[in-house]
């Protein structure tokens, strides 16, 4: 022979650690996005959601909102909402602050006013009427 040894195989197979790495890791990235996912879901509502029901027999053309804080401004335009509809929009802005509504009625009717101020509700509804 040529010195070279052979050892008899204990029956078990090689331990592959680098496969018990990737499980690890594997599983702390499911892990990690399903606590994401999960935080996503049950975080507080930041901001405002505002329903506007056009209560009047004229169709709403469009409805212009205003808000801002001392370092940034924002406007938000919607159009059409038919009578008896209502509109849905979402700002990110603190409740109890109040912004400007402009509403553009058809035939050229409008009102404006300041809304909310000083009300901490953060699902709202404004009534619409000319």
């Amino acid at each position: 022979m040529d010195g070279t040894t052979i050892s008899a195989s204990s029956g078990k197979e090689p331990r592959r650690p680098r496969m018990r790495r990737r499980y690890f890791y594997l599983a702390l990235v499911i892990a990690l996005t399903v606590g994401w996912v999960i935080g996503r879901n049950t975080a507080p509502v930041q901001g405002m959601e505002v329903t506007f029901h056009n209560r009047s027999e004229v169709p709403v053309e469009s409805i212009q909102l205003d808000f801002g804080t001392a370092d940034t401004q924002s406007s938000i335009l919607a159009f059409r909402v038919a009578p008896g509809k209502k509109r849905v929009l979402v700002l990110n802005h603190t409740p109890g602050a109040g912004f400007n509504v402009k509403v553009r009625y058809k035939g050229g009717e409008t009102q404006e006013f300041c809304a909310l101020r000083r009300d901490k509700q953060q699902r709202p509804t404004i009534e619409l009427k000319p």
